[in-house]
């Protein structure tokens, strides 16, 4: 299990690097899916794998197919790259230096047990995880939950407005 962990670790991080550092935005966006099934094996690590399973079909399946729509209608080879000013690179530097003492701190400082709460895994087994996860969905998280799913919408109205005045 902490192998695996570590396996995926690896993937979702060289992943998520090769996102922000290609060129090519086509390439990018399959680094960005790889990431995403790293992401969803985390979750079959924690046993949830209902999580997995959304991960894979809404994530690396149905957002990406967006992305990849949207990258091909803006048609962004005809792009200029863009140069950056010093005052850019410096204030990534601060931010990038920032992260790296947080991290270092959480490193040093943080402790290693696993988080507890009322749930535990006899339980999780017997209730089952959808179940649980709908409950908070449902109740405790409705607000964020309806709040996401409007913004979802809105972008799905934007890109079609935005993709209909180019033709």
């Amino acid at each position: 299990m902490e192998a695996l962990f570590y396996v995926f670790s690896i993937i979702a991080v060289f992943s998520a690097l090769m996102v922000i550092s290609m060129k090519n935005p086509l390439t990018s966006a399959l680094y960005l899916v790889l990431c995403f099934f790293a992401l969803a094996g985390f979750y079959v690590l924690l046993d949830m794998q209902f999580l997995a399973a959304m991960q894979i079909l809404v994530y690396a399946g149905a957002i990406m197919v967006l992305v990849v729509l949207i990258i091909m209608l803006l048609n962004l080879s005809k792009i200029k790259k863009i140069k950056m000013d010093l005052h850019q690179v410096f204030i990534a530097m601060v931010i990038f230096i920032i992260l790296l003492v947080e991290i270092t701190i959480y490193i040093l400082n943080g402790s290693l047990k696993k988080p507890t709460g009322i749930y535990t895994h006899a339980l999780i087994n017997k209730i089952g995880n959808t179940q649980i996860l709908g409950e908070f969905l449902f109740t405790k998280y409705i607000f964020p939950f309806e709040v996401a799913s409007v913004f979802l919408l809105v972008a799905i109205i934007g890109a079609y407005l935005f993709a209909k005045k180019k033709y």
